[in-house]
């Protein structure tokens, strides 16, 4: 009877364990996604686009995208993002960053771009806030979701660069 007891209460402190260490793995999620959202961001800031047209072609750079959002409910099931059902300015947006998942996500995805500096090419330096690309997600379904973000902002030598952290809010909700 002892011993029935004794793996009762190991048991007790197990669980609840081994549940936040599995959200804990699905929060990884978001934090290397909003990592790949500044690399294509950085990416496409310092590239050249160009113009086409009948007269000379213009050549610009540190462009940036507009907000974008890829509109998926969270839930606690992972869910494929459907791009041929998003917004033509969202898909476009996520698509100039090298953003195209293809494999189902827990988490929704956004770039909130400042409205001086979204859409917009000859990005300057120390700009201030350029991006705050977020992660939301509800991995339990309890309506409390966990907020994941990265603000990005132009520097003195006009690069694009990166909060030293991400922002997390109710992580393990």
């Amino acid at each position: 009877m002892i011993v029935v007891a004794i793996i009762g209460i190991l048991a007790a402190l197990a669980i609840p364990a081994f549940i936040n260490y599995v959200k804990k793995s699905k929060t990884a999620e978001a934090t290397s996604n909003i990592g790949m959202m500044f690399t294509g961001a950085a990416a496409y800031y310092d590239s050249n686009h160009a113009d086409r047209g009948a007269g000379v072609a213009t050549t610009t750079t540190k462009c940036t995208v507009g907000p974008a959002d890829l509109g998926l409910a969270p839930t606690d099931n992972k869910q494929l993002v459907n791009w041929t059902g998003l917004a033509a300015a969202d898909k476009a947006a996520f698509e100039a960053i090298g953003f195209q998942l293809a494999e189902p996500v827990y988490y929704n995805y956004l770039i909130a771009s400042t409205t001086a500096a979204g859409g917009a090419c000859g990005g300057s330096a120390n700009n201030g806030s350029v991006y705050t690309f977020r992660a939301n997600g509800d991995l339990d379904k309890d309506g409390a979701e966990s907020t994941f973000e990265q603000a990005v902002a132009t520097d003195n030598q006009n690069q694009l660069r990166r909060s030293g952290a991400i922002y997390r809010q109710n992580e393990l909700e």
